[in-house]
């Protein structure tokens, strides 16, 4: 059951991290390289996954 459940919540978390809203402030280049560095562990976790 946990190995369905656990790819499955990964999906969610990375579809929920992909719809969070950007604000527009100085910050936004620096914000956008770490999210950028963050997404692309969680695809490679959930590549790994199948």
């Amino acid at each position: 059951m946990q190995i369905l459940i656990l790819p499955l919540g990964f999906i969610l978390w990375y579809l929920a991290y992909e719809a969070k809203p950007m604000t527009n402030d100085e910050a936004t280049s620096l914000w956008e390289e770490e999210n950028y560095l963050k997404r692309t562990k969680l695809l490679n976790i959930l590549k790994e996954s199948f």
